[in-house]
């Protein structure tokens, strides 16, 4: 080929490109020149750059950066295995392990203490082992004492104690541990005036025998003595070091060494963590509990529906309805015949030691409508001793609903019906009102909200003091500050109520919640409790029972149950001979999930 040719080839691809360039050019500056300046994208131009601003900015800042980070991280890894999600997850369904949910709150559980809370005695039950334990007709049974011997006309009481136990914590459980439990629980309420377990066993005297066997020597014959040492023993080589006045706050309340079946390995404020004990013969078949509390029904409601639950304990009224939408669970009544709702009247006050007041008030009281309009399946609660047991009688007169009785005996105590607005006033125009002090939960307010209608349409005015529990116990209980209280008290299953009667009885801590005194009945119950013979102590009882109805101290409303509602496959679970509601889980080595 010619040069000029070459060189015309060689020039029309340079033009070519120069073309193809300038074409580029002009799209390229048409997307990004406007007015000859550079068309500016924050947006865009962050998200395209960001990785190169946060390198900068992790450079400048480091190494509290790195710190940073992992604290982000490290607290966004607690707070998933702090939720719901994941501890409700956590379930039988996946890992073994039984998930029972309530409602309520935790208190302590350190069974020293004197305790109402139904959570608080189940994780007792679980993680501790009792002195001796009582069945529902009274007859001790076999706890860690193993055999016992009454002598001295019941003044002598001689135990043999099984020394196989060990704590959790591999230490084994000796004599020292069953003194200790007994003697501090004395020094809490005498010293320390703490309301313990052993409240009625200061004048007893306590004694090792040998390595063993231990003695209890009581001042006089006490038929319900042995019921008062069914108590939870507590390890001495854990809690000596604390002194009884910080005892209801060490951290044993919240995190407790205990020789039962299972042991704490958790423990949230609304969650409890318990694994079967390694020391603990039978071993369970259930090797994990997760015990779950909820604040309310709705809570729990939730947590059930949505199959996360494979037990519930529920009150036995129509909050509890939902349970019954779900055939793969299956319900089981818990009557408890030793509790009671109890209104209690205030005779320390003046206006309330008008006993025609009292009379007339508890006649005015339609128990049966006031539990069906609450939608509460309790047995209504006739006087202060269970009806079937063999200490009751029935040839006293028990008040019961009689509004025309009941306007008679108002006008003897000075509150006359005014026919014009249906209310009872005084002579000078006031109108009859009551307040009741509660402690604050649904049910209560449910319940006190009913009586309040039922009693406004027979003419009295109910003014309801909602507690918190440490209001209740530190401004109400400790004080005795109330016209009327509504509390739920457990019975022992001996009919002995000489803590709940006998004047000596009616200061803090002690439960003479009314300040009822009558030498009479002091005279009858001191009698009744020094006396064996059991034909005697029920003539002494019925004497008992005539005179307190007739002074009407506190308005006996009803007995509650329980529903434990559990998820089919789980079996074992013995129903029967159920005293106190933590008594369902005596057996609990015995449970298991069919396979």
């Amino acid at each position: 080929m010619s040069k000029s040719k070459q060189k015309i080839s060689k020039d029309k691809r340079v033009s070519m490109k120069e073309a193809f360039d300038n074409v580029t050019d002009r799209v390229t500056k048409k997307r990004t020149v406007r007015n000859g300046k550079r068309k500016k994208n924050p947006v865009r131009d962050f998200f395209w750059n960001y990785p190169d601003l946060l390198v900068r900015i992790w450079n400048l800042t480091s190494p509290l950066s790195t710190i940073l980070l992992f604290l982000i991280l490290g607290l966004g890894l607690f707070s998933f295995l702090r939720s719901d999600t994941f501890a409700e997850k956590v379930s039988s369904r996946e890992l073994s392990y039984y998930v029972e949910g309530r409602v309520g709150a935790i208190s302590t559980f350190n069974p020293l203490f004197t305790n109402q809370n139904d959570i608080d005695k189940t994780i007792q039950e679980l993680v501790f082992e009792k002195f001796v334990y009582i069945d529902s007709t009274g007859k001790i049974l076999p706890g860690v004492a193993t055999d016992w011997d009454i002598s001295d006309s019941g003044k002598k009481y001689v135990f043999d104690i099984a020394l196989d136990h060990t704590w959790s914590d591999g230490t084994p459980l000796t004599m020292d541990d069953i003194l200790f439990t007994f003697n501090t629980a004395i020094a809490l309420h005498d010293d320390q005036g703490y309301d313990t377990v052993a409240s009625s066993l200061a004048d007893v005297d306590i004694e090792i025998v040998d390595n063993d066997t231990i003695q209890f020597t009581l001042p006089e014959t006490n038929s319900v003595f042995p019921e008062l040492t069914s108590v939870y023993i507590v390890p001495k080589h854990i809690l000596e070091g604390v002194s009884l006045y910080e005892m209801p706050f060490d951290r044993f309340s919240r995190n407790p060494v205990g020789s039962g079946p299972y042991r704490i390995y958790r423990s949230e404020p609304n969650i409890v963590y318990l694994e079967a004990s390694e020391y603990y013969q039978p071993t369970p078949n259930i090797s994990n509990i997760v015990m779950r509390v909820y604040s309310d029904m709705g809570k729990l409601e939730s947590a059930f529906r949505n199959g996360l639950l494979d037990a519930v304990v529920v009150p036995n009224d129509e909050r509890s309805d939902f349970v019954k939408e779900y055939s793969s669970y299956n319900s089981y009544r818990l009557d408890l015949p030793y509790r009671q709702r109890n209104l209690f009247f205030n005779l320390r006050k003046e206006k309330i030691q008008n006993d025609s007041l009292r009379k007339g008030l508890s006649m005015l009281i339609d128990k049966e409508r006031l539990l069906e309009e609450s939608g509460i399946n309790g047995e209504i609660a006739t006087g202060p001793i269970y009806e079937e047991s063999w200490a009751f009688s029935d040839e006293v007169e028990y008040p019961t609903y009689n509004p025309e009785k009941a306007v008679e005996i108002l006008k003897n105590g000075g509150y006359t019906k005014n026919e014009d607005n249906g209310y009872f006033e005084t002579e000078d125009g006031k109108l009859l009102t009551v307040t009741v002090s509660y402690l604050d939960n649904e049910i209560n307010t449910h319940l006190l909200n009913t009586l309040a209608s039922l009693l406004k349409e027979e003419g009295v005015i109910l003014n309801l003091e909602a507690l918190t529990y440490s209001q209740l116990t530190q401004e109400i209980l400790a004080t005795r500050n109330f016209e009327v209280l509504m509390y739920e008290i457990e019975l022992t299953v001996d009919p002995d109520q000489y803590n709940l009667w006998h004047s000596l009885q009616k200061d803090y801590p002690n439960l003479n919640l009314s300040g009822y005194e009558f030498s009479r009945v002091d005279i009858i119950l001191e009698e009744a409790r020094r006396e064996f013979d059991k034909g005697k102590r029920k003539e002494r009882y019925a004497l008992f029972q005539k005179y307190l109805m007739a002074d009407a101290p506190a308005i006996f409303l009803y007995r509650p149950s329980y529903l434990y509602v559990v998820r089919e496959g789980v079996s074992g679970i013995q129903y029967d001979d159920i005293v106190r509601l933590e008594d369902i889980y005596r057996n609990i080595c015995t449970w298991e999930f069919e396979k």
